[in-house]
């Protein structure tokens, strides 16, 4: 709707747009329409950020907790490979690659669909393309990817109590 700019056209308009199209937004004017855009995204950008530093630690313990259960599972075949020679190393770098190799996997993956996810979204409700995250997101990332070796490393003092001579007897 045309206004000649000033205040009060601009709020008279505003409130027939609004009484006559109850249904919808309050409409807004296009000096507002791209600071409000901008707003909405910013909000978007902390939201996400907020929804990744939260999900490392739910992250890092489903993280330990599956290795220490791995762990578990597999007690009694560990402890025969410890007593027929193998190193505890080698038992702990099995654990390790197994554990972390999928998970990288897992996360490439995941970052994929997430920017998909997110380009559509912002697609079909602004219309807008998203574009590369900043250096924080990527700083986030790999937080996450150098503490997952660490979390599984965390684990490793229970492989080696799993493994001596008594577990194998004992199951």
């Amino acid at each position: 709707m045309a206004t000649d700019g000033s205040t009060s056209a601009i709020e008279r308009a505003r409130t027939i747009l609004a009484n006559t199209y109850r249904d919808r937004d309050i409409p807004w004017t296009v000096r507002e329409d791209p600071a409000q855009s901008g707003e909405q995204l910013a909000g978007y950008q902390q939201l996400a950020n907020v929804v990744i530093l939260v999900s490392f630690p739910i992250a890092g313990c489903s993280l330990a907790v599956s290795v220490a259960g791995g762990l578990r599972d597999r007690k009694r075949p560990f402890s025969l490979l410890r007593l027929t020679g193998t190193q505890l190393g080698v038992l702990r770098r099995v654990v390790l690659l197994e554990s972390a190799v999928p998970r990288l996997v897992v996360a490439v993956v995941a970052i994929g669909m997430g920017f998909l996810a997110a380009q559509l979204f912002v697609q079909a409700q602004f219309r807008y393309s998203i574009r590369p995250p900043g250096i924080q997101y990527y700083a986030i990332v790999l937080a996450g990817l150098v503490a997952s070796p660490a979390v599984i490393a965390s684990t490793m003092p229970l492989l080696r109590r799993i493994t001596g001579p008594e577990s194998a007897r004992n199951d």
